[in-house]
């Protein structure tokens, strides 16, 4: 039987996250193949969709698995939908990606599906900034509407630099998203893969920051027993965005009330391995192929 190759959708091969799931490819007897999105072509025509990676034309993969940054998310998508049409299992579909990538339109989509989230307003008028600001009140959190490891997130501690805050934003991107503060310094980011909590770590964020991220120096802790209200939480926001596997980072309101922060449809594995010790990337690797490869027939042979 053939090995099965799997494409990991990787702009840095050196990161810790891709370096574990090729080492966890290679010790499942998978082929791991790392691309690069940006030097992909994708040629179609009425017959069908075909890969280019360099200049050599990929064959069909069993799987692929997204390590897409926020800046090239449609580039991201329009590779999963490639992989996906030559009946690749995408561990996270473009459109799941793409969603969850937009901070809003997830909110949106949380919400909905009953998922309770901090306040928060999208404007794009410099006219309704003070409205705005009325609805959260400050201090405030201001978001991109794209971005990770906590860059594109600022606080605004009083009505003054909220305003100049805001003006620069609508100035550069026509658009903006302010979010009520939570104060503390702690949140728990939450790992799920298929309907299923991986591992979960708390993180506090340094005496210089209000930001809890690793990448800004945020130090993190082993969560033992995750409460069972917000495990609820965190795979009923997965699973309202179409996620496979996120990380979603939870914080507390004023009334211990646990409230989703945002999704990332691409968490890194590095913190949460070393902190929980659990070995996420063999645990991806497993799913990614129990889902791409035909399940065994009773008999010994595979079916068709």
């Amino acid at each position: 039987m053939t090995a099965p190759c799997i494409a990991i959708l990787s702009r840095r091969p050196e990161l810790y996250s891709t370096r574990r799931l090729v080492a966890a490819a290679e010790h499942l007897g998978a082929v791991p193949l790392v691309l690069d999105p940006g030097a992909c072509l994708l040629a179609l025509d009425s017959a069908g969709s075909v890969l280019y990676h360099g200049t050599e034309r990929l064959l069909s993969c069993a799987a692929a698995i997204p390590r897409i940054g926020s800046p090239i998310t449609r580039l991201g998508g329009r590779l999963l939908r490639h992989f996906a049409s030559q009946g690749s299992y995408c561990l996270n579909g473009a459109a799941a990606l793409e969603l969850a990538r937009d901070k809003f339109a997830a909110l949106q989509v949380l919400v909905q599906a009953g998922v309770p989230v901090p306040r928060t307003v999208y404007f794009s008028d410099p006219q309704q900034r003070e409205m705005a600001m009325a609805q959260v009140g400050w201090p405030l959190v201001s978001k991109l509407l794209e971005g990770s490891q906590g860059v594109g997130v600022m606080l605004a501690e009083s009505a003054a630099s909220a305003r100049g805050l805001l003006d620069t934003l609508l100035h550069l991107q026509q658009e903006a998203v302010v979010q009520r503060y939570l104060a503390g310094r702690e949140d728990l980011r939450v790992i799920v893969l298929a309907g299923q909590i991986l591992a979960a770590m708390r993180r506090r964020a340094p005496l210089d920051d209000f930001r809890s991220n690793l990448h800004r120096g945020g130090e993190a802790t082993p969560v033992g027993d995750l409460p069972a209200t917000w495990a609820a939480i965190a795979l009923r926001a997965t699973a309202a965005l179409g996620l496979d596997f996120a990380g979603v980072d939870l914080m507390a309101d004023g009334d211990g009330q646990a409230l989703v922060l945002e999704v990332n449809p691409v968490p890194s594995l590095e913190g949460i391995e070393r902190v929980s010790g659990v070995d996420i990337a063999d645990a991806i690797m497993r799913r990614v192929l129990a889902a791409a490869l035909p399940t065994p027939h009773p008999s010994g042979r595979r079916p068709g």
